[in-house]
């Protein structure tokens, strides 16, 4: 969106939320909660050995508890 700095983790996550080429993470039917398959997100996002998805090397995170953590200090 604009007024957001793109290196923030909003800004990462919005960009990956409104992606066609992510399937592992979207909004949800009323467009006010994320749906994370929780599988899929950590093969194509969180990688340790580097993501093979079509968004590797998004997040800073490895771990899916990481990345949650990060959602909730958000506020999601």
């Amino acid at each position: 969106p604009r007024g957001l700095s793109a290196s923030t983790f909003p800004a990462r996550l919005w960009r990956l939320v409104t992606s066609p080429r992510v399937r592992s993470v979207r909004w949800d039917s009323l467009a006010q909660g994320l749906l994370i398959d929780r599988a899929l997100f950590e093969r194509e996002l969180l990688s340790p050995a580097g993501a093979h998805g079509p968004a590797p090397g998004t997040f800073r995170a490895t771990r899916f508890r990481s990345f949650v953590r990060q959602l909730n200090r958000y506020g999601f």
